[in-house]
């Protein structure tokens, strides 16, 4: 079964249709419409002076994420099939070699088949201002690695522009919000935090959100093409960027692809199939999760522990499903918590977070072992079976120029970690 989509702007003309139409805000102060609630409007004022190119990168990305959210995997299948019109300024390259980078890019990502339709529509009459320029910009998510990623250049000087997303979880936006203000008050210069609302009106149909990843790279690419920065900075520690299948069953399409460098390498394609002079990379590729926390420790001191505490690395928060349950907290027993955890276990570092797992009791607290028992069976699995060449390349292709030996150490290194959690 096809699904079909049109984004355009809110004051635009449909061209398809028998697509359901999300109708995008022409600028903030439209915001929202039935279908699309953000802080950035079709006219992308609040990125700054973009070149056409990235902020057609742009349109096309978040066209992409609402789709996603807004279509509900089958039952019995994983895969969904998306047809995508979006409204452009330039339809030429999407309809082109671009257009099929950025479908085959959408497929690693989501598991799902993509076909994307380019229509032009006319740039709105709001020209943004120009913006200070920049020597990077740096993704800050929220979550633990994004924070040691901030703290670990806290002390250099370069011109630095932090950008985050969020949609309607209030949690996340909350976490940005407090990393931000504790990068703020260690920082040599005030920071420069560009923080993008943008998700369907609606409540979200898919779960999960595995086309986000090309959304924040889109949004920090035209922030960076904007102030004259060639780098996008995205720091996640290189265990979870390889997500080795802990099991058969969770490897290629079924391993989140979000920061594998298998994606790195199709954005950078993507922009420069554009002509757009930026590089989305993470220099943390190489460090488990607890590598990348004790390097920012020494950096920024024991204060970054308290800060961490704040941070979102669960990818499963749901605590509201639980008698006496917060969905504020980490639930501490999915995948992503539990790597979390094994950061701490490196080194002499208390880890402060409260964590679902330890707060619930009764039969809350059995209902949330039963839910994550398979990602604690999982787990014990791989400690005791281990990774090697062959897992980490069941998750898709690597770059051509990857130290395949160094990736496979990396992931044993990550395991070591897992095996100090104590397990349910």
């Amino acid at each position: 079964m096809t699904t079909a989509y049109e984004v355009l702007p809110h004051d635009g003309q449909q061209h398809e249709p028998s697509a359901t139409a999300l109708h995008w805000p022409r600028t903030r102060a439209h915001s929202p419409t039935l279908t699309v609630t953000c802080t950035l409007g079709w006219d992308l004022d609040l990125l700054g002076p973009a070149p056409a190119a990235a902020a057609d990168l742009v349109r096309i990305a978040a066209s992409a994420y609402l789709a996603d959210r807004s279509t509900r995997r089958p039952l019995t299948t994983f895969t969904r099939t998306i047809d995508l019109t979006v409204h452009t300024v330039d339809p030429d390259p999407w309809n082109a070699a671009s257009g099929r980078l950025a479908e085959e890019l959408l497929s690693w990502l989501t598991g799902d088949a993509w076909h994307l339709q380019a229509v032009p529509t006319a740039p709105g009459g709001h020209r943004p201002a120009p913006v200070p320029d920049a020597d990077d910009v740096m993704l800050l998510s929220g979550g633990l690695d994004s924070l040691c990623g901030a703290a670990d250049h806290l002390g250099d000087t370069a011109e630095r522009i932090h950008l985050s997303h969020y949609d309607g979880s209030t949690v996340i936006r909350h976490a940005q919000q407090q990393t931000s203000a504790w990068l703020n008050d260690r920082a040599r210069q005030p920071l420069r935090h560009l923080s993008v609302k943008l998700c369907q009106t609606h409540t979200a149909a898919e779960s999960s959100s595995r086309s986000r990843s090309l959304l924040f790279a889109a949004l920090a690419s035209a922030v960076a093409a904007g102030a004259s920065s060639r780098r996008v900075t995205v720091p996640e520690n290189g265990f979870t960027s390889i997500n080795p299948p802990l099991t058969a069953a969770r490897g290629g399409a079924l391993s989140t692809r979000s920061t594998h460098p298998g994606t790195f390498a199709r954005i950078n394609e993507l922009l420069a199939s554009l002509d757009l002079p930026v590089t989305v990379a993470n220099p943390y590729a190489y460090l488990t999760k607890g590598q990348l926390l004790a390097r920012a420790l020494d950096r920024a001191g024991q204060s970054l522990l308290q800060a961490g505490a704040a941070t979102l690395s669960c990818s499963k928060l749901d605590g509201n499903w639980y008698s006496g349950g917060d969905p504020t907290l980490n639930c501490g027993l999915c995948l992503a918590c539990l790597v979390r955890r094994g950061s701490f276990t490196a080194g002499p570092h208390h880890d402060t977070t409260t964590y679902l797992v330890h707060h619930l009791t009764g039969a809350a607290h059995q209902l949330l072992l039963d839910r994550r028992r398979k990602d604690v069976h999982d787990v014990r699995q791989a400690i005791v079976r281990g990774i090697d060449d062959t897992d980490i390349l069941a998750v898709g292709e690597l770059p051509p120029d990857t130290d395949l030996d160094a990736v496979v150490d990396l992931c044993q290194r990550g395991l070591q970690e897992l095996n100090h959690v104590p397990l349910p």
